[in-house]
């Protein structure tokens, strides 16, 4: 199974976090298409892909067609994705994924009605390209996408609904335990050791990445749903337009 496609096993379930889905569920609902392409942003951590699953698991349980995939099968290879070097934010927000394939090969068959549609173009551990189809498609669908930089200009218009979810404490405390817990009590270990952490995280080129999308996009006031995804067991729904 491609990255991205893989799910998570075990998600969590508590009445706070069915309200929020079924918000999300009731939104796509309204919408008076027969196919639906729903897009769920947020930065790396976010928790999209899981909030993804859960949504299109949802729409399965009331009776929908659902395809799902994600940008994490459309990466493009790893030499396009470094060739402005391995902390370059420019070359995260630009040259992170295949955008052309996005479009022609699933956004585009998937609203015009197309039965066979691509979920997966691109293996990011392995650096190799994928084909993975649904050639079942029904006439009426949703596609749940989730991904980074959703509300990009080449992707703004392609999606009848989008989500944007929030995680900023919880991501903060999760940098912030990779870059200090476990540290040598050496002075000059520590300070070597918190380098190479730096350096294997490309903070810069993740943190400043993002931020160049922020900056561009406005996601927080684009989104017709902001989630408040810090606190997995109890998010809440920010704002619904």
């Amino acid at each position: 199974m491609p990255a991205g496609l893989d799910g998570y096993p075990d998600p969590i379930v508590t009445p706070e976090r069915e309200v929020v889905l079924a918000h999300v569920v009731g939104r796509i609902e309204e919408c008076a298409a027969a196919r639906v392409v729903v897009g769920i942003d947020g930065a790396s951590g976010a928790g999209k892909s899981t909030f993804a699953d859960e949504v299109a698991a949802r729409l399965r349980q009331r009776g929908h067609v659902v395809v799902r995939s994600t940008t994490d099968s459309f990466h493009r290879p790893r030499v396009e994705r470094m060739r402005r070097g391995p902390t370059s934010p420019v070359g995260y927000y630009l040259d992170s994924h295949d955008l052309g394939a996005i479009q022609e090969e699933l956004l585009t068959p998937f609203a015009t009605g197309r039965t066979s549609v691509r979920i997966a173009a691109f293996d990011e551990p392995s650096d190799a390209p994928v084909e993975v189809t649904v050639d079942d498609v029904a006439e009426r669908a949703v596609l749940v996408f989730d991904g980074l930089f959703l509300l990009r200009p080449e992707l703004a218009s392609r999606w009848r609904l989008v989500v944007h979810l929030t995680a900023d404490r919880r991501r903060a405390a999760a940098w912030d335990a990779y870059l200090h817990d476990g540290l040598p009590a050496d002075q000059t270990a520590r300070e070597h050791e918190r380098a190479q952490r730096l350096e294997r995280a490309r903070w810069p080129r993740y943190q400043d990445g993002w931020r160049l999308y922020v900056d561009e996009a406005s996601p927080l006031e684009r989104a017709e749903i902001v989630v408040d995804n810090d606190d997995l067991a109890a998010p809440r729904v920010v704002r619904s337009a």
